[in-house]
């Protein structure tokens, strides 16, 4: 979500905007920094626990934005007082997905969540799994949600298709059919499903493991390390796969078809609503047996996916960053105009 407030803040600025930015922290070499107005909350107790740094941070922020002139705000973290809330996950749908029973701490969260939600004019969820948790857990109205997805940045296609070359240059199994397993939250994403199938398999398969370390060492699992050239090492395997509990998007899945690599998902990740059938199999994460199915399939009928690879992707998915900002922008100045469906 950082990444994601840093670019809608850079292409307000190119349609010639001036953002005003609150917040905890900020780096003033950023290139965008001299074209904002950014108010930094005076962080004085950094040693007390993040959770009530953000308490602190919401009353200092209902305070300074009531003296700074701003059209309408946009959240992209826990925050209070603001006309609309960006929504990429929520911590009830989370603490559900991974079997969690609320913790003193889990409980405020909720609390600060449903208190943001009740409290601003719109809601933006990032994927429709968003849409349906809101409603459900929350008791948002389907009128105060839009489900606008997140532009996907990915590189432009550049990186070589060979896949015998770009193994070599990752030190990958030349003879075996490669599952990559991108993730920095092993537990959530299903390591654990995905290292029980693989090291009981009887085919010649690897899961090709990048970004976090693994615990251990498992038959047919190849931790590779963080990789910087994402692009080639999707490529350089033949599927994608995750298991995740929780994934409200799933962009790994989505920038692996973007490359042309098909990929295996878990049947709740989001990107399972964007991504056209022939580039995907699903399968329930809970069910050994439903990925030995998959896995199955996928012998028997393996997926190639063909040039360009984007026509697999929903065009919803393919807006550019500026024309992302752009719908923002109307929902902000609907609302301005007391419109009660902005974004509908």
């Amino acid at each position: 979500m950082e990444q994601y407030a840093l670019n809608l803040i850079e292409a307000l600025i190119r349609k010639g905007h001036t953002p005003v930015i609150f917040t905890m922290s900020a780096d003033p070499t950023l290139p965008a920094y001299p074209h904002c107005e950014v108010h930094v909350c005076p962080m004085n107790w950094r040693w007390l626990p993040n959770k009530l740094h953000v308490a602190y941070f919401n009353s200092w922020l209902r305070k300074e934005k009531a003296r700074t002139e701003v059209a309408f705000t946009i959240a992209c973290c826990l925050s209070g007082s603001a006309e609309i809330v960006v929504c990429g996950g929520n911590h009830i749908g989370f603490l559900k997905a991974m079997g969690r029973t609320p913790s003193f701490w889990d409980k405020w969260i909720i609390n600060l969540e449903k208190r943001e939600y009740a409290e601003c004019k719109f809601v933006v969820a990032h994927a429709n799994t968003m849409n349906i948790e809101l409603q459900k857990y929350y008791g948002l109205p389907a009128e105060k949600i839009a489900v606008i997805y997140p532009p996907q940045t990915f590189k432009p296609l550049t990186a070589s298709m060979d896949k015998a070359a770009l193994r070599e240059e990752f030190g990958l199994p030349k003879d075996r059919t490669l599952f990559l397993f991108p993730s920095s939250s092993h537990k959530r994403k299903g390591f654990e499903l995905l290292k029980t199938y693989f090291e009981k398999t009887e085919y010649p398969e690897t899961l090709i493991v990048a970004g976090r370390p693994v615990k251990g060492k498992y038959k047919n699992v190849k931790y590779i390390g963080f990789c910087k050239e994402m692009q080639k090492l999707y490529q350089a395997c033949d599927y994608t796969i995750l298991a995740s509990f929780y994934d409200p998007l799933g962009t790994a899945g989505l920038e692996s078809v973007w490359n042309g690599t098909p990929s295996i998902m878990g049947n709740t990740i989001g990107c399972c609503e964007v991504l056209d059938s022939r580039s995907l199999r699903s399968f329930d994460v809970h069910s050994l047996k439903a990925l030995s199915d998959v896995m199955e399939d996928v012998r028997k009928n393996p997926i190639r996916l063909e040039p360009p690879y984007q026509q697999y992707i929903d065009p919803v998915c393919m807006q550019t960053i500026d024309q992302h900002v752009d719908q923002l922008v109307q929902i902000g100045e609907r609302l301005l105009k007391g419109e009660t469906h902005p974004g509908h």
